[in-house]
């Protein structure tokens, strides 16, 4: 949601540098001088949201990384779930260990996603990563 916000924050301040830049073009004016003034103000305010939005995201990562297993991110009070938009992007989230392979996966009864699964742990040679996925799949 984070990252999604500061996307969004700079499409907004690219959308408002060209209107500058088209403001830039007329003569000089009040009316422009306030203008000019509002849109560099308001592509202020974006960029000290999105510092903010960041150092969240890199807190929280950071926070993730040093308590991951720990007794506090056990509870089921502090799972949040992962958000992906496609299939791509569910499977980078499971190689790379943040969506475990189990029966809550949402591609877990999807046969070619767990072939794509199996066949990235064998070119990468994790072997163990492969036992894994072959007994899990087998518990079905």
């Amino acid at each position: 949601m984070l990252k999604e916000k500061v996307k969004s924050n700079l499409t907004e301040i690219q959308n408002n540098q060209k209107e500058i830049r088209s403001l830039l073009k007329q003569p000089a004016s009040p009316e422009r001088s306030l203008e000019l003034e509002g849109k560099y103000g308001l592509n202020k305010v974006l960029l000290a949201e999105n510092n903010d939005f960041i150092n969240v995201q890199l807190t929280l990562s950071n926070f993730l990384d040093k308590y991951n297993n720990s007794e506090v991110l056990e509870s089921e009070l502090v799972t949040v779930p992962l958000q992906y938009r496609n299939e791509n992007e569910c499977f980078e989230l499971t190689v790379n260990g943040r969506l475990i392979f189990n029966q809550s996966h949402p591609f877990y009864n999807d046969d070619n996603f767990y072939r794509k699964l199996l066949n990235y742990y064998q070119k990468v040679e994790d072997y163990e990563a492969c036992s894994i996925l072959v007994k899990t799949k087998c518990q079905k």
